[in-house]
């Protein structure tokens, strides 16, 4: 296993005009390359406006999203012993759930990722449970990525309604987005996502304790969102999934159509 390209040179730095973080780069094929990210390194980029609908005569709410910047690590060109060379491009916020605290990033270039994390099939996820080893990886109060290694301490604790894992590899500020890995077969995998860290009394945080997003929630996300050909294994293509996105938009936007429509009752009718 080579530490370094399996689980350091995946990461990116990503930033909004008000929070950062870290990212993993999960899929990139062709001219798509997309980064997995907490919802709460991105959060200020999605505004929500109320704008006038001449065609419905009402305020009708709209979504908006900023671009998002992601920095990326050049490592083998570099001495060692030095800083990696880092070099940024924007990106768009294709999806995104609160509640499970995810977002997903599509870069805005054609230039295909040369390290990519391996994300584990779905049979081989149960092959992790409490004790074993893993890396954590991300832009630690927003440096350049740095390694900690630990163990998975504790498995399906909700938060919020939501399944997280616990682990001990030392995570802070601007971990948050990153990566945790495990090795698999003889490989690292990904496995989970960086979202909050252990505080006790008045949140005084617990640095060697922090909780992340497993991998099973991640499929589920992905499922979810209609991104499912990012899953090992899956039968869906980048192009299946973007067909069913836009016939859910349509079909969306038809329904809103029928039930705007629709006569208003006037009271005493």
């Amino acid at each position: 296993m080579d530490l370094r390209k399996e689980v350091l040179y995946s990461q990116v730095r990503v930033q909004t005009h008000k929070a950062g973080g870290s990212g993993t780069i999960l899929y990139s094929k062709d001219t798509s390359t997309y980064v997995l990210t907490c919802h709460h390194v991105v959060d200020d980029v999605i505004s929500v406006k109320r704008e006038w609908d001449s065609r419905l005569g009402r305020d009708r709410k709209r979504e908006f999203r900023q671009v998002v910047n992601c920095e990326f690590f050049e490592y083998e060109s570099v001495p060692h012993g030095h800083r990696p060379i880092n070099y940024s491009t924007d990106a768009d916020l294709v999806a995104w759930d609160r509640d499970h605290d995810l977002a997903l990033l599509k870069l805005r270039t054609t230039k295909s990722a040369k390290y990519v994390a391996k994300l584990p099939l779905p049979i081989d996820i149960v092959k992790l449970d409490v004790g074993s080893r893993l890396v954590a990886v991300g832009c630690a109060l927003l440096h350049d990525p740095i390694l900690t290694e630990g163990i998975i301490t504790h498995q399906g604790d909700e938060i919020d309604f939501k399944d997280y894992w616990m682990g001990n590899a030392q995570t802070v500020f601007g971990n948050s987005g990153g990566a945790v890995f495990s090795p698999l077969d003889d490989t690292y995998n990904f496995i989970g996502v960086p979202s909050r860290i252990a505080v006790i009394g008045w949140g005084t945080p617990i640095t060697h304790l922090g909780y992340f997003s497993p991998i099973p929630r991640i499929y589920k996300f992905f499922e979810e969102q209609l991104y499912s050909f990012l899953i090992p294994g899956s039968v869906e293509t980048e192009t299946s999934c973007a067909q069913a996105r836009k016939k859910l938009s349509e079909d969306e936007a038809r329904r809103i159509t029928s039930d705007d429509s629709r006569p208003m009752l006037e009271e005493g009718d």
